[in-house]
């Protein structure tokens, strides 16, 4: 079957909380067996299984009565929580037995979910947080599986004990730590790091959802880049995903009418990172920027959920006209490196943009575009052209 993402295992989870306990293991292993059928169905036909769907379990869910697949991942309800745990904990198993036998947990880690499925609790707790008790580790295993790296890398490297301590192990969430984190990088002469901090913890604090982006963002990096052994790297090393998480924080002051504020995050972030994001500009979760130099995303720009893009990217206008004025990137496009995408465009889900490219039109969903200016050369080769990250302009597969 494809690769489980968090989406198949939200899916899931809302399906199998509408059922009876003892239903749920059966009918999560059909669903899984219909989207083992449907995945050879399509590596041999090269189309979807007229039932199951394209391969993966949240299609196969629906199929079999799950309804919508795209459910938001928001697990604020015990029911939920539980089912998404038992489905975890059996994906666990089954990556542990075909690691057993092939060496490999292939497409059963894949996502970031070997994040998740070694650390649920034995009643079921998923990453909800009570900041009144402080006790988190136990219930977020993201974080707890990033406390685990830092005090593994602290006991490698002893020097290092001060900002392992300071960045990571000294606090209790992982937006604290990511609080931190942007102010640290972005504090200047001009506004000193206590304020930003406290300028950072608001915003998580009044709006969850920039937590549950920052956790895809590590799912995707983790996922997608090899360079990244731990998630903990991420946090502390990969200025794409701290650009990433400094633009989320700048987009919240934004929206709140705070706008020389996130004007000031804006230009910080481009001298210390060289991303310059317009705070405005609208931006998904599970995003990886790889290498992360010379990134342009500008005021009215559109990026979906679920991007992967290289260095010395533009996401820009063609002149001096106002309103809306740059592109619509759809979900799960992978743009390469030195592309330019300019003007009020709209490019398709699962589009691949060559390196080099300059894209001046609008793209069709799952197609390869190259050249100046670029035009269609191919299908996109894949479904999922950004998780998979293949840049070379050849034949499907």
């Amino acid at each position: 079957m494809r690769p489980v993402v968090w989406a198949d295992v939200v899916a899931a989870a809302a399906w199998m909380a509408r059922m009876a306990p003892q239903s749920r293991a059966g009918a999560l292993d059909a669903a899984l067996a219909a989207a083992r059928v449907a995945d050879a169905h399509r590596k041999r036909l090269r189309r979807r299984h007229p039932r199951w769907g394209d391969g993966s379990l949240a299609a196969a869910v629906a199929a079999l009565g799950g309804g919508c697949a795209r459910v938001e991942p928001v697990l604020d309800d015990p029911a939920l929580c539980s089912a998404a745990a038992q489905v975890l904990g059996r994906l666990a198993a089954r990556a542990a037995a075909h690691r057993a036998r092939r060496g490999a947990a292939g497409g059963w880690q894949a996502g970031g979910l070997c994040l998740y499925a070694g650390h649920i609790a034995t009643e079921g707790a998923l990453p909800m947080q009570d900041r009144r008790t402080r006790k988190v580790s136990a219930l977020d295993p993201v974080w707890q599986r990033i406390r685990d790296e830092a005090e593994a890398a602290l006991r490698e490297e002893p020097l290092l004990g001060s900002a392992l301590h300071a960045s990571l192990l000294h606090h209790a969430t992982l937006e604290d730590a990511l609080a931190y984190r942007f102010a640290l990088k972005l504090s200047s002469a001009e506004l000193g790091e206590q304020v930003l901090r406290e300028i950072a913890a608001a915003a998580y604090a009044a709006e969850p959802a920039l937590g549950r982006a920052a956790r895809a963002d590590l799912a995707a990096v983790f996922d997608r880049d090899p360079a990244c052994t731990r998630l903990a790297e991420a946090i502390l090393f990969f200025k794409g995903f701290q650009a990433i998480q400094a633009h989320r924080v700048a987009h919240w002051l934004w929206a709140e009418g705070r706008r020389d504020m996130a004007l000031f995050v804006q230009a910080r972030a481009s001298e210390v990172f060289s991303v310059d994001i317009h705070p405005a500009a609208r931006i998904g979760q599970g995003i990886m920027v790889d290498h992360a130099h010379g990134i342009v995303i500008g005021e009215t720009a559109v990026v979906g959920n679920d991007v992967s893009m290289l260095h010395s990217v533009t996401l820009g206008g063609t002149g001096k006209e106002d309103g809306d004025r740059h592109p619509k990137i759809g979900d799960g496009v992978l743009i390469g490196a030195g592309a330019k995408v300019l003007g009020n465009i709209r490019v398709g889900r699962c589009v691949r943009i060559a390196a080099g490219s300059v894209v001046l039109e609008d793209v069709p969903p799952m197609v390869t575009v190259a050249g100046v200016p670029a035009r269609v050369v191919g299908s996109a080769g894949c479904d999922t052209p950004a998780a998979t990250m293949d840049h070379r302009l050849r034949g499907e597969g």
